[in-house]
């Protein structure tokens, strides 16, 4: 049975359909992604370096699947640095590594791109269709927020009114003496009850706060002790800093000197 209209004007919802036979889907003998991605990469990188798991290995170490045995530790974990010789030795490993490192990039990008694709055309499908849904969803929540928004003027029109009637009643109560006469202030208004409709959907007529900056250092005094500011901050800071390279001053930050090895 096909879902009402909400409009008079607007066709039914059709009626969903039965979900199909998963035994009946097209690839559904095909092994899990996560199988068939890691099986793939594998295959990628070895067909590029037949030796580069044993290499990795080597360089790495690796891991004994018995607990009562030692690990097997590689140049990583044998490696030290304590004078210029061991330092060459070091940036060798490093050399290596990176070239290790770049491997398995380059394999990735392969292995990846026809997912990366695929992905792609998905999530074009997907942002075409959001893309009109959203369009009409924030039409439709335009209208709503208008007529809520007048609401609101028409209800602050109501109660400046009935404030500045209140202020001059007192004031004559005041100047004549008679302020106990005076009837007793009208109560705060009511939050309204939420809109329901016949196909079960409710809408709650609310006020939110708006902030626009317009004078950004003396907000900053308000919100200095975030943390979220302060990361800003942290890392504004350092690509001046960096830009600069070192070669500025900066009141209230420490700026220090750091050696830094790097191995061609």
């Amino acid at each position: 049975m096909a879902t009402a209209s909400i409009f008079h004007d607007v066709a039914p919802w059709p009626e969903a359909k039965a979900d199909p036979n998963p035994r009946a889907v097209i690839g559904g003998n095909v092994p899990p992604l996560e199988e068939r991605i890691h099986a793939e990469f594998r295959d990628a990188l070895l067909s590029e370096r037949a030796d580069f798991m044993t290499l990795l290995d080597q360089l790495l170490g690796k891991a004994n699947p018995d607990p009562e045995k030692p690990e097997d530790f590689g140049s990583v974990h044998r490696a030290k640095c304590d004078n210029d010789e061991t330092l060459g030795r070091c940036g060798e490993l490093v050399k290596r590594l990176r070239a290790c490192e770049g491997l398995v990039s380059a394999v990735h990008v392969t292995v990846k791109k026809p997912y990366l694709d695929a992905g792609r055309a998905v999530d074009a499908e997907k942002n075409a269709l959001t893309a009109r849904i959203g369009a009409g969803r924030a039409r439709v929540q335009g209208l709503m927020d208008d007529y809520a928004n007048e609401q609101l003027r028409l209800r602050r029109e109501r109660e400046a009114e009935e404030a500045a009637q209140r202020a001059k009643l007192e004031q004559l109560a005041r100047e004549n003496n008679v302020e106990a006469a005076l009837p007793p202030a009208a109560p705060a208004p009511v939050r309204s009850a939420p809109v329901r409709s016949d196909g079960g959907a409710t809408v709650s007529l609310g006020t939110e706060h708006v902030a626009t900056v317009t004078d950004y250092a003396k907000a900053f005094k308000k919100v200095k002790d975030d943390a979220k500011v302060r990361e800003a901050i942290d890392a504004a800071i350092q690509r001046v800093v960096k830009a600069a390279k070192g070669k500025i001053e900066i009141p209230g930050v420490d700026i220090a000197e750091r050696a830094k090895t790097s191995a061609r």
